[in-house]
């Protein structure tokens, strides 16, 4: 797919879709004080949050909440199966708008949408794929969700370009990221190239590499001036 020389870039008052991810319930409100676009809970690094404790927090805010649930398998640290994963969800899916689910926990995501909150189909996983492999997961992770998530490890500069070319090539929305620190200056440009989402951290990574929101909305706008 050539590349399109006359691609605009988004408008300087657009909105981009800023994602905090927090590792403890007391670091909600005050990122939710960053007005990111939503506060990822990563519910696999955190103690039980009670459904009550979640309720009160978010009567509080009016950011949205997506939960998150990372299996070890695709870097977090949840080693429960499908139905594990549910009775952990289930109680606090009253207070969420959002939910990333796996391929692993996908024959939940009925019941999620059931209950009207959006789905982030996600895959994580510590190497890049071929061609074929990226699109199909793609196919896959749509077929269960509303936005696929696809986050990977590029091992060298070729990886890295023939990354950006797949999310330029590929139909939104779709949420395209990296999966540790080495090219983590990849993070402003997917989102600049049309990545749906970008996960940031406000004082505590919960992956390395993450940008502080302050940090990647900079980056986007000295990018977007000299684009």
């Amino acid at each position: 797919m050539g590349r399109d020389h006359n691609r605009p870039v988004p408008e300087k008052g657009s909105r981009m879709n800023y994602i905090i991810s927090i590792h403890t319930p007391d670091r909600i409100e005050p990122a939710a004080a960053e007005k990111p676009y939503a506060l990822e809970i990563r519910l696999d690094l955190m103690d039980p949050v009670s459904p009550e404790r979640l309720g009160v927090i978010r009567s509080r805010i009016d950011t949205p909440i997506l939960l998150t649930l990372r299996s070890r398998e695709e870097g977090g640290r949840f080693q429960g199966d499908a139905d594990e994963w549910r009775a952990i969800i289930s109680p606090l899916l009253a207070y969420a708008d959002m939910v990333d689910i796996e391929e692993r926990f996908s024959l939940h995501a009925g019941w999620v949408r059931s209950q009207g909150r959006q789905i982030i189909a996600s895959y994580h996983a510590d190497r890049m794929l071929t061609a074929g492999e990226f699109f199909d997961c793609v196919r896959r992770l749509r077929s269960f969700g509303d936005i696929p998530k696809i986050v990977l490890a590029p091992g060298n500069d070729d990886d890295a370009v023939t990354l950006l070319s797949w999310l330029v090539a590929s139909e939104k929305p779709i949420a395209v990221s990296i999966m540790g620190s080495g090219y983590s200056w990849l993070r402003p440009v997917l989102l600049l190239l049309g990545s749906h989402l970008a996960f940031c951290h406000a004082g505590d990574e919960t992956a390395a590499g993450q940008f502080h929101i302050s940090e990647m909305r900079e980056a986007l706008r000295l990018l977007k001036g000299t684009r």
